[in-house]
Protein backbone atom coordinates (compact mmCIF):
# COMPACT_ATOMS: atom_id res chain seq x y z
CA UNK A 1 0.00 0.00 0.00
CA UNK A 2 2.00 3.40 -1.29
CA UNK A 3 1.37 6.45 0.58
CA UNK A 4 1.42 9.52 -0.94
CA UNK A 5 3.48 12.27 -0.97
CA UNK A 6 3.10 14.60 1.81
CA UNK A 7 2.57 18.30 1.06
CA UNK A 8 4.17 21.05 3.20
CA UNK A 9 4.16 24.16 1.11
CA UNK A 10 0.94 25.29 2.00
CA UNK A 11 0.38 23.76 5.44
CA UNK A 12 3.58 26.18 6.41
CA UNK A 13 3.20 29.44 4.50
CA UNK A 14 -0.43 29.07 6.46
CA UNK A 15 1.04 28.23 9.73
CA UNK A 16 3.33 31.13 9.89
CA UNK A 17 0.99 33.16 8.77
CA UNK A 18 -1.51 32.25 12.20
CA UNK A 19 1.11 31.18 14.46
CA UNK A 20 4.12 34.01 13.80
CA UNK A 21 4.03 34.79 17.30
CA UNK A 22 3.76 31.69 18.71
CA UNK A 23 6.93 30.53 16.80
CA UNK A 24 8.68 33.39 18.21
CA UNK A 25 8.00 32.56 21.72
CA UNK A 26 8.46 28.84 21.27
CA UNK A 27 11.64 28.55 18.98
CA UNK A 28 13.41 32.24 19.52
CA UNK A 29 12.60 33.19 23.05
CA UNK A 30 15.32 35.98 23.28
CA UNK A 31 13.91 37.65 20.78
CA UNK A 32 10.50 37.99 21.73
CA UNK A 33 10.79 40.66 24.52
CA UNK A 34 12.38 43.03 22.40
CA UNK A 35 9.46 43.04 20.08
CA UNK A 36 6.88 45.30 20.53
CA UNK A 37 3.84 43.32 19.87
CA UNK A 38 1.17 46.02 21.13
CA UNK A 39 1.91 47.31 17.59
CA UNK A 40 0.79 44.09 15.37
CA UNK A 41 3.27 43.04 12.79
CA UNK A 42 2.86 42.95 8.79
CA UNK A 43 3.47 39.83 6.81
CA UNK A 44 5.12 41.15 3.54
CA UNK A 45 4.40 37.83 1.52
CA UNK A 46 4.19 40.46 -1.56
CA UNK A 47 7.33 41.97 -1.35
CA UNK A 48 9.37 39.14 -0.84
CA UNK A 49 7.58 36.97 -3.48
CA UNK A 50 8.59 39.65 -5.84
CA UNK A 51 12.78 39.65 -4.27
CA UNK A 52 12.60 36.14 -4.75
CA UNK A 53 11.29 35.92 -8.28
CA UNK A 54 14.12 37.28 -9.59
CA UNK A 55 16.82 36.04 -7.44
CA UNK A 56 19.38 33.74 -9.09
CA UNK A 57 19.63 30.74 -6.62
CA UNK A 58 15.97 28.71 -6.51
CA UNK A 59 14.92 25.89 -4.33
CA UNK A 60 11.97 24.09 -2.66
CA UNK A 61 11.67 25.81 0.11
CA UNK A 62 9.53 28.25 2.18
CA UNK A 63 10.51 32.71 2.81
CA UNK A 64 8.60 34.55 4.98
CA UNK A 65 9.15 38.24 5.69
CA UNK A 66 7.82 39.80 8.77
CA UNK A 67 7.48 43.76 9.59
CA UNK A 68 8.04 44.24 13.23
CA UNK A 69 8.38 47.28 15.48
CA UNK A 70 11.15 46.70 18.11
CA UNK A 71 10.37 48.29 21.76
CA UNK A 72 13.03 50.74 20.67
CA UNK A 73 10.44 52.72 18.23
CA UNK A 74 12.32 51.30 15.15
CA UNK A 75 11.07 48.71 12.68
CA UNK A 76 12.54 45.65 11.74
CA UNK A 77 12.37 42.38 9.85
CA UNK A 78 12.15 38.95 10.37
CA UNK A 79 13.39 36.68 7.14
CA UNK A 80 12.40 33.24 7.66
CA UNK A 81 13.43 30.61 5.91
CA UNK A 82 11.90 27.26 5.63
CA UNK A 83 13.88 24.58 4.13
CA UNK A 84 11.35 21.59 3.40
CA UNK A 85 13.98 19.05 1.26
CA UNK A 86 14.66 15.71 2.62
CA UNK A 87 18.33 16.12 0.94
CA UNK A 88 20.51 18.38 1.98
CA UNK A 89 20.88 22.10 -0.39
CA UNK A 90 24.13 23.08 -1.11
CA UNK A 91 22.57 25.84 -2.41
CA UNK A 92 20.92 27.03 0.90
CA UNK A 93 23.43 29.15 2.68
CA UNK A 94 23.72 31.05 0.03
CA UNK A 95 20.39 31.71 -0.64
CA UNK A 96 19.70 33.52 2.79
CA UNK A 97 22.94 35.67 1.96
CA UNK A 98 21.41 36.23 -1.65
CA UNK A 99 17.69 37.58 -0.25
CA UNK A 100 19.42 39.15 3.51
CA UNK A 101 21.31 41.51 0.71
CA UNK A 102 18.61 41.67 -1.65
CA UNK A 103 16.59 42.86 1.17
CA UNK A 104 18.69 45.42 2.73
CA UNK A 105 18.50 47.46 -0.65
CA UNK A 106 14.62 47.61 -0.17
CA UNK A 107 14.73 48.35 3.35
CA UNK A 108 17.07 50.47 5.52
CA UNK A 109 15.94 49.25 8.70
CA UNK A 110 17.61 46.48 10.46
CA UNK A 111 16.59 42.84 9.41
CA UNK A 112 17.31 39.35 11.30
CA UNK A 113 17.02 35.72 9.25
CA UNK A 114 16.67 32.53 10.88
CA UNK A 115 16.22 29.45 9.17
CA UNK A 116 13.45 26.85 10.18
CA UNK A 117 15.03 22.75 8.93
CA UNK A 118 12.70 20.35 9.46
CA UNK A 119 14.91 17.45 7.35
CA UNK A 120 15.96 14.48 9.02
CA UNK A 121 19.61 14.69 8.34
CA UNK A 122 20.78 15.90 11.85
CA UNK A 123 24.84 16.90 10.45
CA UNK A 124 23.16 19.46 8.28
CA UNK A 125 23.24 23.00 10.13
CA UNK A 126 24.07 25.46 7.41
CA UNK A 127 24.27 28.76 9.78
CA UNK A 128 26.64 31.12 7.67
CA UNK A 129 27.56 32.19 4.47
CA UNK A 130 31.25 33.40 3.27
CA UNK A 131 32.69 34.77 -0.11
CA UNK A 132 36.46 35.90 -0.13
CA UNK A 133 38.93 37.19 -3.04
CA UNK A 134 42.32 38.47 -2.28
CA UNK A 135 41.79 39.98 1.05
CA UNK A 136 38.40 41.14 1.02
CA UNK A 137 35.35 39.39 2.08
CA UNK A 138 31.93 39.48 3.37
CA UNK A 139 29.60 36.73 5.32
CA UNK A 140 26.48 36.18 6.93
CA UNK A 141 25.70 34.34 9.97
CA UNK A 142 21.76 33.48 11.27
CA UNK A 143 20.78 31.01 13.87
CA UNK A 144 18.77 27.75 12.72
CA UNK A 145 15.95 26.03 14.31
CA UNK A 146 16.53 21.96 13.30
CA UNK A 147 13.28 20.51 14.37
CA UNK A 148 14.42 16.79 14.75
CA UNK A 149 15.97 18.68 17.80
CA UNK A 150 13.23 18.41 19.61
CA UNK A 151 13.05 14.23 19.34
CA UNK A 152 14.90 14.63 22.98
CA UNK A 153 12.22 17.07 24.14
CA UNK A 154 8.80 15.13 23.25
CA UNK A 155 7.56 15.54 26.82
CA UNK A 156 8.30 19.29 26.67
CA UNK A 157 6.45 19.31 23.33
CA UNK A 158 3.33 17.52 25.01
CA UNK A 159 3.07 19.46 27.93
CA UNK A 160 3.35 22.91 26.28
CA UNK A 161 0.41 25.11 25.94
CA UNK A 162 1.74 27.04 22.71
CA UNK A 163 0.26 25.42 19.69
CA UNK A 164 3.39 26.03 18.01
CA UNK A 165 4.72 22.32 19.86
CA UNK A 166 2.25 20.60 18.46
CA UNK A 167 3.12 22.23 15.01
CA UNK A 168 6.86 20.28 15.42
CA UNK A 169 5.38 17.30 17.03
CA UNK A 170 3.10 17.06 14.01
CA UNK A 171 6.28 17.68 11.52
CA UNK A 172 8.39 14.95 13.50
CA UNK A 173 5.81 12.15 13.22
CA UNK A 174 5.67 13.12 9.51
CA UNK A 175 9.69 12.26 9.07
CA UNK A 176 8.69 9.20 10.46
CA UNK A 177 9.56 6.22 8.04
CA UNK A 178 6.32 3.90 8.90
CA UNK A 179 4.30 1.77 7.31
CA UNK A 180 0.85 2.82 5.91
CA UNK A 181 -1.08 1.48 9.25
CA UNK A 182 1.69 2.56 11.45
CA UNK A 183 1.25 6.02 9.93
CA UNK A 184 -2.41 6.56 10.72
CA UNK A 185 -2.43 5.21 14.22
CA UNK A 186 0.28 7.93 14.34
CA UNK A 187 -1.99 10.31 12.70
CA UNK A 188 -5.32 9.17 14.81
CA UNK A 189 -3.00 9.65 17.64
CA UNK A 190 -2.24 13.34 17.29
CA UNK A 191 -5.49 14.28 16.50
CA UNK A 192 -6.83 12.45 19.97
CA UNK A 193 -4.32 14.86 21.60
CA UNK A 194 -5.51 17.94 20.34
CA UNK A 195 -8.95 16.94 21.61
CA UNK A 196 -7.34 16.35 25.00
CA UNK A 197 -5.18 19.62 25.64
CA UNK A 198 -8.13 22.04 25.55
CA UNK A 199 -7.14 23.79 22.68
CA UNK A 200 -9.51 27.00 21.18
CA UNK A 201 -11.75 25.20 18.32
CA UNK A 202 -9.63 27.60 16.04
CA UNK A 203 -6.76 25.83 16.62
CA UNK A 204 -7.93 22.78 16.96
CA UNK A 205 -9.05 23.50 12.73
CA UNK A 206 -5.82 25.07 12.15
CA UNK A 207 -3.57 21.93 13.37
CA UNK A 208 -6.17 19.82 11.40
CA UNK A 209 -5.72 21.06 8.31
CA UNK A 210 -2.05 21.09 9.57
CA UNK A 211 -2.13 17.05 10.18
CA UNK A 212 -3.94 16.27 7.59
CA UNK A 213 -1.74 18.22 4.87
CA UNK A 214 1.59 16.99 6.64
CA UNK A 215 0.67 13.08 7.36
CA UNK A 216 -0.82 11.78 3.80
CA UNK A 217 -2.50 8.56 3.79
CA UNK A 218 -3.89 5.89 1.09
CA UNK A 219 -7.47 6.95 0.64
CA UNK A 220 -8.47 3.95 2.40
CA UNK A 221 -6.81 4.67 5.49
CA UNK A 222 -7.66 8.40 5.36
CA UNK A 223 -11.35 7.58 5.57
CA UNK A 224 -11.11 5.15 8.03
CA UNK A 225 -8.63 7.75 10.20
CA UNK A 226 -12.02 10.32 10.16
CA UNK A 227 -14.34 7.56 10.81
CA UNK A 228 -12.41 6.97 13.84
CA UNK A 229 -12.27 10.40 14.99
CA UNK A 230 -16.32 11.65 14.17
CA UNK A 231 -16.75 8.63 16.92
CA UNK A 232 -14.59 10.30 19.30
CA UNK A 233 -16.07 13.74 18.50
CA UNK A 234 -19.31 12.07 19.37
CA UNK A 235 -18.23 10.88 22.50
CA UNK A 236 -16.95 14.55 23.13
CA UNK A 237 -19.72 16.50 21.91
CA UNK A 238 -17.95 18.35 19.49
CA UNK A 239 -17.90 19.40 15.76
CA UNK A 240 -14.44 20.18 14.43
CA UNK A 241 -14.11 17.60 12.21
CA UNK A 242 -17.30 19.00 10.35
CA UNK A 243 -15.89 22.43 10.66
CA UNK A 244 -12.45 20.94 9.02
CA UNK A 245 -13.71 18.54 6.42
CA UNK A 246 -15.64 22.20 5.12
CA UNK A 247 -12.67 24.58 5.28
CA UNK A 248 -10.15 21.92 4.03
CA UNK A 249 -11.91 21.15 1.39
CA UNK A 250 -12.45 24.55 0.48
CA UNK A 251 -8.81 25.37 1.31
CA UNK A 252 -7.85 22.81 -1.25
CA UNK A 253 -9.86 24.17 -4.24
CA UNK A 254 -8.42 27.70 -3.89
CA UNK A 255 -5.03 26.31 -3.91
CA UNK A 256 -5.40 24.25 -6.69
CA UNK A 257 -7.27 27.99 -8.63
CA UNK A 258 -3.97 29.23 -7.72
CA UNK A 259 -2.02 26.77 -9.23
CA UNK A 260 -4.17 26.87 -12.53
CA UNK A 261 -4.16 30.72 -12.46
CA UNK A 262 -0.02 30.81 -12.46
CA UNK A 263 0.38 27.94 -14.56
CA UNK A 264 -1.40 29.47 -18.13
CA UNK A 265 -0.61 33.22 -16.95
CA UNK A 266 2.80 33.42 -14.92
CA UNK A 267 1.51 35.58 -12.59
CA UNK A 268 -1.66 36.74 -10.41
CA UNK A 269 -2.07 40.24 -9.43
CA UNK A 270 -2.85 40.75 -5.44
CA UNK A 271 -6.68 41.77 -6.21
CA UNK A 272 -7.07 38.83 -7.63
CA UNK A 273 -4.98 36.09 -5.41
CA UNK A 274 -6.75 37.83 -2.20
CA UNK A 275 -10.43 37.20 -3.74
CA UNK A 276 -9.86 33.44 -4.59
CA UNK A 277 -8.38 33.50 -0.55
CA UNK A 278 -11.67 34.55 0.22
CA UNK A 279 -13.95 33.19 -2.36
CA UNK A 280 -16.77 30.14 -1.66
CA UNK A 281 -17.07 26.86 -2.91
CA UNK A 282 -19.55 28.00 -6.14
CA UNK A 283 -17.16 30.92 -6.92
CA UNK A 284 -13.58 28.14 -7.08
CA UNK A 285 -15.55 26.06 -9.09
CA UNK A 286 -16.89 29.15 -11.41
CA UNK A 287 -13.67 30.76 -11.72
CA UNK A 288 -11.58 27.26 -12.12
CA UNK A 289 -14.09 26.52 -15.03
CA UNK A 290 -13.31 29.75 -16.95
CA UNK A 291 -9.42 28.94 -16.64
CA UNK A 292 -9.55 26.72 -19.59
CA UNK A 293 -11.24 29.18 -21.98
CA UNK A 294 -10.15 32.29 -21.11
CA UNK A 295 -7.34 34.62 -22.43
CA UNK A 296 -6.35 36.85 -19.99
CA UNK A 297 -6.86 36.87 -15.95
CA UNK A 298 -9.62 39.63 -15.92
CA UNK A 299 -11.42 37.53 -18.22
CA UNK A 300 -11.87 34.75 -15.44
CA UNK A 301 -12.81 37.30 -12.54
CA UNK A 302 -15.82 39.47 -14.97
CA UNK A 303 -18.66 39.78 -13.26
Amino acid sequence: MQIPKSEFDTPWKKIFDVYFKDFIIFCWPEVYSEIDWSKGYKMLDKELGELIKNAPVGNKVVDKLVEVYLKTGKKGYVLIHLEIQAQISSEFAERMFIYRCQLRNLYPNSIASIAVLIDSDPKWRPNFYREELWGSSIEVYFPIIKLIDFKDKIRELENSNNPFADVILVQLAALEQQKPEARLMSKISLIRRLYSRGRQKDDIINLLVFIDWVISLPSCLDHQCWETIQIVEEELHADYVTSFQRIGRQEGESTMLLSQLEHKFRSIPEDYRQQVQKASADELLKWGMRVLDCRNIEEVFKD
